[in-house]
């Protein structure tokens, strides 16, 4: 397989500007580019073009999709919010989807929290929050996940497209 590059943001809230700023940043330049729910946008919005976009539970005009699966010549990538696999509690109802589907990276929004580790064979990725973040890491980010035959390769990103080093990781695959 050749190398792959994929974008995921989530927990825009209302705050099309940046979507539009991430994806007229990326469209063309990458492989794939991934909402994970609440951007409180209407489903029909022209900014989704070129986006694989999921529903989240403060998308109140609904007409999103709850989950999505997308293969990328191979690569196998699920997609949910998360809040109806219930991962404020625990992550096992969405890693036994991510496993029902063969995924290679399930990603995930919700929790606001950026988060990249391996279960298995899958990538759980969560971008954290590109508007309201929460936890210890206070930057509003976004994700880019490079993909090798033998790795995966996850870097975060502020909204001036500088690279947040410290959360920067490396998994075989």
């Amino acid at each position: 397989m050749a190398k792959q590059t994929i974008i995921v943001m989530s927990d825009s809230h209302g705050d099309r500007a940046i979507v539009e700023d991430i994806k007229n940043h990326y469209l063309g330049k990458v492989d794939a580019i991934f909402h994970n729910g609440d951007s409180e946008l209407k489903s029909d919005d022209p900014v989704w073009d070129g986006i694989q976009v999921v529903g989240g539970n403060m998308d109140f005009y609904g007409g999103y999709p709850e989950r999505l699966v997308t293969d990328l010549n191979g690569l196998r990538v699920v997609q949910a919010h998360g809040h109806l696999f219930h991962i404020n509690f625990s992550f096992q109802k969405l890693d036994l989807w991510a496993q029902e589907e063969n995924a290679d990276i399930c990603l995930y929004g919700h929790l606001h929290i950026p988060d990249a580790w391996m279960e298995g064979r899958t990538l759980f990725l969560n971008p954290g929050s590109i508007s309201q973040p929460r936890g210890l890491v206070t930057e509003r980010l976004y994700a880019k996940i490079e993909v090798e035959n033998d790795y995966f390769r996850v870097d975060y990103y502020n909204r001036n497209h500088d690279l947040y080093p410290s959360l920067s990781k490396e998994f075989a695959r």
